[in-house]
Formats: structure tokens, C-alpha cells, sequence
């Protein structure tokens, strides 16, 4: 048998309409008002009224690629035409006047021309000197004037005087930063000397030492030793044949009245102390000719005026002498200040190396007269 078909569902029966108003024109109105809403929310996003909430977590733009903008210069104008010249004419120069003649003035006589002091090492010059802390070297203008009273020895009319002995302590700075202090022992007995300088260059200890005749020019080195750490080295001087041998084993020729490298300064020393009136006009230079362990040299040391020195307890007036260059572009500088009132003894020293360090000794006191 067949079963009877089932019944369907009854259809939902349509809203009723509003009265007077047509289903189809309702839903349109509808989705006017809907496209109306979104159009109004777009229009307040576009204008910045509604806020659009942002990512949570920063976007990483380390990888995003970077356009490069190459701006090109705006071309350049035209150069404008050149004015073409407008000839003008010439005008009428004026006629010069007669000259007049001037009265004749008679040309004066030329001066004779200073002599030239001489030193027991060689000749003297008058030169400008490099100024240091003093008066500015003047001009070779002047000689040097003839001492006055007393004995006189030595080559040329010029005494040596010796400094008695002495024992000066020097307070020693490094770039002006303070170190141990050095010290300089000079010893004689009017016929032979020895002369002792020790310093301190932070923990490094150096001495020099020199000894040997005292005569009526000067002093006659006989050996000299440099003591570097825990390296010592000397030179030995046989004045009798005029040769200095080195500590390397070489030998090369020591001509009279040459020095080694730290009693040139006690024979400048006695070469003030025998005649100041001397070294009164700046530019008088003595010529040595020096030996260290290494070599012989040529040494001028000229006096570039007299200055004030302070030393930390009073303040000292001093003649202040420089080494001049060895050689082209020698950078090392070397200064030394001699005080009257210390018997001409050294109140200041000082080594300006190439780098530029400075190593400094100010008198500080003495022992003995």
C-alpha cells in the first residue's frame, strides 16, 4: 500500500504592510539610509573624527627598502650678453709743472765697521739670537768691551775664572710635573776638577760625569761618562796627542780647548765669571767643539739677554744662553740660566727634546761657599 503523501507546511503569511505604504518602496528606502550611514562613517574616518585603532604590536620597518632621491642641479641661466665698451674720448691731460730744483745735502760719511770679539774656543759672533724668556736679541751692532782691572789669561786677553766648589741641589720637573731632585757637584783644587750631574726622569736615574785638568784657559777633560739605568759608557781624551776615544772602540780628533758634553757648561761658567762686561749686548756667541761617547760636534751656545727667573723661593736675575741648532731640523733644544748671584753658577736649566718634552732644573739650594 501506498502511504498518503503528507500534508505541507502551511506558508508564513507576509507582514502586513503599513497601511498606504508599498513593500518595494520601503526596502529601498531602507537601503538608502544603510549606504547613507556607511557613507557618513567613511567621510568622518577620511576627516580625522573617527579614530581607527592601531596595531598592538609596532611594525618592524628595518627591512623595508629605502628609495634613493637623486636631485638634479636646475639648469644654469644663460650668461648674460657683455655690454660692448662705449668708446669715450680721451681727455686732455694736464701739462706737468716745471720741476724745481732741490737743494743739494751732502751724503754722510760711512762708519767704520765694529771688530769682532773673539773667545778662547774660536771665533765670536754678533748674531740675533732666538728671544726665550728675555729681552729680544739686538742686532750685531757692538762689540764686546775689554775687561777691566785684574790679571788676564787665557787666548785672546780673555781670563777663565773657575767657580770655587759647590754642591747645588736643583728641584727637577718633567713636562712641569714635579720628580725627584738632581743635583750638580763641582769639585777643584786649581788644578784639577771633576764635575757630577745627577737627575731623576720619572723612576729613571742619570749621571754624567767629568774630570780632568784644570789649566789657565779652562778646563782639559780627560774622560767623560754617561750612566743611562744600568748602562754605563765613557770616552777617554789624551789632550797630549789631541785624539778622544769611545766606548765603542773609535777614535776621531779632540782639538784644543774642546769640551765634553757637560763641561761646556762649567767652562761658560768661567768664561762669565771672568769677564761679564762681555755678555751685556744679546747675540755674543762662543763656538765649542764637544765630544759625548758617540762623537765630536760643533756646539754654539749665544747669550740672548738677562731675564728674572723664579725659583719657587724668590725670584733671580740671570743671563740667559741657548744652544743653537746643530744641524737643519735639529729640534732639540737646550737652555741654560747663569746667575751672578749664585758666583755665576747654572739657577736654571733646561732640555726641550723633539717630542716636546720638557725637562726642567731650578736651583733650590747649595752646599759649600
Amino acid at each position: 500500500m501506498v502511504p498518503p503523501p503528507r500534508p505541507g507546511k502551511p506558508a508564513k503569511p507576509d507582514p502586513p504592510a503599513r497601511p498606504g505604504a508599498d513593500p518595494r518602496v520601503w526596502r529601498q528606502r531602507r537601503w538608502i539610509v544603510v549606504i547613507a550611514l556607511v557613507l557618513v562613517v567613511h567621510l568622518l574616518a577620511v576627516v580625522g573624527l573617527v579614530r581607527m585603532p592601531g596595531p598592538l604590536i609596532p611594525v618592524d620597518v628595518s627591512n623595508t627598502p629605502t628609495l634613493e632621491a637623486v636631485l638634479l642641479p636646475p639648469p644654469a641661466p644663460p650668461a648674460p650678453p657683455k655690454p660692448r665698451p662705449i668708446a669715450r674720448a680721451p681727455r686732455p691731460q694736464p701739462k706737468p709743472a716745471a720741476p724745481q730744483p732741490e737743494p743739494e745735502v751732502p751724503a754722510p760719511a760711512p762708519e767704520p765697521a765694529p771688530p769682532l770679539a773673539t773667545s778662547p774656543q774660536g771665533a765670536t759672533e754678533m748674531a740675533a739670537g732666538s728671544g726665550g724668556e728675555g729681552s729680544a736679541a739686538a742686532p750685531a751692532a757692538a762689540a764686546a768691551p775689554a775687561p777691566s782691572g785684574g790679571p788676564q789669561g787665557g787666548v785672546n786677553g780673555l781670563r777663565y775664572s773657575a767657580p770655587p766648589s759647590a754642591t747645588m741641589h736643583y728641584a727637577s720637573f718633567v713636562n712641569g710635573v714635579q720628580n725627584p731632585d738632581g743635583l750638580i757637584r763641582w769639585e777643584q783644587d786649581g788644578s784639577r776638577y771633576r764635575l757630577a750631574v745627577e737627575t731623576r726622569v720619572l723612576w729613571f736615574r742619570f749621571a754624567f760625569q767629568s774630570s780632568g785638568a784644570l789649566a789657565e784657559q779652562g778646563l782639559l777633560p780627560e774622560r767623560y761618562e754617561e750612566r743611562r739605568r744600568n748602562k754605563v759608557e765613557a770616552s777617554r781624551i789624551d789632550t797630549a796627542a789631541g785624539t778622544v776615544a769611545f766606548a765603542s772602540g773609535a777614535q776621531a780628533p779632540f782639538p784644543p780647548g774642546a769640551q765634553d758634553r757637560f763641561s761646556v757648561f762649567l767652562q761658560l761658567v768661567g768664561l762669565v765669571r771672568g769677564n761679564p762686561q762681555r755678555y751685556v749686548t744679546p747675540g755674543v756667541t762662543e763656538s765649542f767643539q764637544v765630544a759625548d761617547t758617540r762623537d765630536v760636534e760643533p756646539m754654539q751656545v749665544q747669550y740672548v739677554g738677562e731675564v728674572e727667573v723664579d725659583t719657587g723661593q724668590g725670584v733671580v736675575r740671570a743671563k740667559h744662553f741657548v744652544r743653537l741648532p746643530r744641524r737643519a731640523n735639529d729640534r732639540r733644544r737646550v737652555e741654560v740660566w747663569l746667575a751672578q748671584s749664585l758666583g755665576w753658577m747654572p739657577v736654571r736649566l733646561r732640555q726641550t727634546e723633539p717630542d716636546g718634552t720638557q725637562i726642567d732644573l731650578v736651583y733650590r739650594g747649595r752646599e759649600g761657599p
